[in-house]
């Protein structure tokens, strides 16, 4: 499955690169490779740029969508709520980002799943997540 033909987002905000597994509603692993050129890089840090935490999350947000069985076109996914995340080291240009979800549950249009990024051996971050399928703004406060 193309990238662009499962998620609706795209430059600058196209954060998952190839999908390298995927079995959908059971797991998937995709690749995020961080380029010095990445917009998001670009004054974070002058002399040592990071990638935001944040924009791990996004990550595997992304990667969630692939645990779809269907594509999803022009239909959005996006990140409803962190339920937890924990940042262990931090990822910089030049990486090759392994992204890892699995699905916990599903209800009422949303998914909760689990995440990791790692870098080789190396996790980097571990996240719950909650995905909503649809507009944003149909998400009850």
């Amino acid at each position: 499955m193309e990238v662009m033909d499962q998620l609706p987002h795209r430059f600058p905000f196209l954060m998952v690169d190839r999908v390298l597994e995927r079995v959908p509603g059971v797991r998937v692993r995709a690749l995020k490779l961080v380029s010095h050129t990445e917009p998001f890089l670009q004054g974070h840090l002058p002399g040592r740029p990071v990638v935001p935490g944040v924009l791990l999350l996004e990550m595997l947000a992304q990667a969630g969508a692939f645990l779809e069985a269907e594509p999803l076109g022009d239909t959005p996914i996006f990140l409803a709520q962190v339920l937890e995340a924990r940042f262990r080291r931090p990822a910089f240009p030049g990486d090759a980002l392994d992204l890892e979800v699995v699905p916990e549950a599903s209800f009422g249009g949303l998914q909760r799943l689990q995440g990791t990024v790692r870098r080789g051996d190396e996790v980097l971050c571990t996240a719950r997540l909650l995905l909503k399928k649809g507009s944003p703004l149909e998400v009850a406060p």
